[in-house]
């Protein structure tokens, strides 16, 4: 995957230009990619910058969202839960849940067997997957260290992990080799107008300086919590459609915290309902999340002293007696959620996660709300709307059907993963390796190893499963330009390391140096800059710098 430079992204006309690298934008850029249309995605920062690599890390089909009756949503997110198994199961991991009762909740135990049943339906899961209710004995034998007071049992059911930001990534690697054309650090500064409608944008390259004008038949807005800026470029749009608020989670380590399965609770500060769940690395558990509007700047969203206490005391009421404070907390991350305002003035968790569709006077397609679970199907609706909106301005008027649902992402075919897993073997490399460059990138993963095999010297490990070989992969084949999009969204490492990797960032530096051309000034940028973001997010902690 190469990035599209400016001068090709203005030379020709597209049938769609698609604002927003995150899984909105992401998987409509898949979906008109595939239908054949000319496509191009531009992204500000890099792909999966915001929401789409600080959510919940989540494919789930919302139980909680039954309760308030938005079955139609939480159907259609448990059938998508499903589809990620075929589409890309290196990045779709089931894992137990246990919705846990308690006396005074809500919910009940009648109640929660009866959306627990409704979810099965949904999901049209296997035997092997479907729920169970356990009692307190039960529960306790499960998980012994949870607060046994007034426990009554819990709602024994499955829901899948994932890495949000490799989900963004590979929607994004599928859609470029099905001919698509995307730029990361391309930002839209205004638009172009044609007959009194937007038939383009200007964009400004962050990485060269360059400024130019890319002209489409159709500009969809995904630009998730940066909706409403993109919806201002226009002049004639004043009115704010979305609702942020932001969710913040903790790491904290299975020494200080031993919990097996993922539990959902109720908070003991306001009754929200929360979740402390076991991570991929099975070392760590992560506690989310916090759910409150947020009035601060988009581009700089971080946890608080009080985002972290709140949830430090989430931690403690679920396993009593361990005294949890911040300095047991090894890192935290925060996002927004892109929610459309509601008309009234409602809590903020009680805002519907549904997506809609708008259109502007001057033609600007724009789509707000929804969740990473649901992204493939947004991603579809919208460029359904699209084409409808293409037919009456000089666009094809045929289109191919959508085939997002059998298409697999990038790295989720099954014969490309049994070959990567092959070739890993054969290279000697140790299974804990392996899989971590299994789950990362899939069947790419085979591209990894043909380096290896290439330079033998390239495979040697930095730290952490790393090699040189995973960072001429990322600078190649996935478009990471800086040091901080391969510690925070390729590799995936800035989560869960204290330091969040820094202990190898001089020879990751040094090696994206050589790739990418830089300069020592650059290369000693690249450095301060990461430092600076693991700090920002550590900083709630106690913890302001990080060596």
């Amino acid at each position: 995957m190469k990035r599209t430079p400016l001068t090709t992204l203005s030379a020709g006309r597209y049938d769609l230009l698609i604002i927003g690298g995150g899984i909105t934008g992401a998987s409509a850029f898949r979906d008109a990619a595939l239908r054949g249309l000319k496509v191009a995605l531009v992204e500000k920062n890099d792909f999966a910058w915001g929401t789409s690599s600080r959510s919940t890390k989540l494919l789930h089909g919302g139980l909680r969202y039954l309760e308030s009756y938005q079955f139609r949503m939480v159907r259609e997110a448990c059938r998508e839960r499903e589809l990620m198994l075929k589409l890309a199961p290196h990045l779709a991991h089931p894992r137990p849940f246990m919705y846990l009762q308690y006396e005074g909740y809500p919910e009940g135990m009648l109640k929660l067997r009866a959306g627990l049943t409704l979810y099965d339906l949904f999901a049209g899961a296997p035997a092997s997957r479907r729920h169970k209710m356990l009692g307190r004995e039960a529960t306790l034998e499960l998980e012994p260290h949870l607060n046994p007071n007034g426990l009554k049992g819990c709602g024994y059911y499955y829901d899948f992990l994932t890495d949000d930001a490799r989900v963004t990534i590979e929607t994004v690697k599928g859609a470029v080799e099905a001919g698509g054309h995307a730029a990361n650090y391309m930002e839209a500064t205004g638009f172009v107008l044609e007959n009194d409608r937007i038939a383009g944008a200007r964009l400004r390259d962050h990485l060269t300086g360059e400024e130019g004008t890319l002209r489409a038949r159709q500009v969809i807005n995904c630009g998730g919590p940066w909706v409403d800026e993109v919806r201002f470029l226009e002049p004639t749009v004043s009115d704010t459609r979305l609702r942020p608020t932001k969710g913040v989670h903790i790491v904290l380590s299975k020494a200080d915290f031993p919990l097996n399965h993922a539990v959902f609770l109720r908070s003991p500060t306001d009754n929200r309902v929360v979740w402390p769940i076991p991570a991929l690395d099975g070392d760590l558990v992560y506690v989310g999340t916090t759910d409150t509007d947020y009035h601060g700047p988009l581009d700089h969203v971080v946890a608080t002293e009080a985002d972290v206490d709140y949830l430090l005391a989430v931690a403690n009421q679920t396993i009593p007696g361990r005294n949890l404070g911040r300095q047991h907390v090894i890192s935290t991350w925060a996002g927004l959620r892109p929610l459309i305002a509601p008309a009234d003035a409602r809590d903020a968790s009680a805002v519907s996660r549904e997506h809609e569709i708008f259109t502007s006077p001057q033609g600007l397609l724009t789509i707000g709300g929804g969740k990473l679970t649901t992204a493939r199907v947004m991603g579809q609706q919208v460029v359904d709307r699209a084409v409808a909106l293409l037919a009456d301005h000089g666009g094809p008027s045929q289109v191919l059907p959508s085939t997002t649902d059998r298409v697999p992402l990038s790295g989720g075919d099954p014969a490309q993963l049994s070959a990567a897993r092959s070739r890993l073997s054969d290279l000697g490399m140790e299974p804990v390796l392996q899989e971590r460059l299994l789950s990362l990138y899939g069947g790419n993963a085979l591209s990894i190893g043909d380096t290896i095999a290439a330079d033998p010297a390239l495979g040697e490990e930095l730290g952490h499963g790393v090699t040189l070989a995973e960072v001429h992969y990322a600078v190649s084949e996935e478009m990471a330009c800086t040091l901080t999009d391969f510690f925070t969204r390729r590799a995936s490492l800035f989560y869960w390391l204290r330091d969040g990797g820094l202990d190898i960032a001089e020879p990751v530096a040094a090696e994206m140096a050589t790739l990418l051309g830089w300069s020592d000034a650059e290369k000693e940028t690249q450095l301060e800059q990461y430092r600076a973001w693991v700090a920002a997010n550590r900083a709630s902690l106690g913890r302001p710098g990080v060596s």
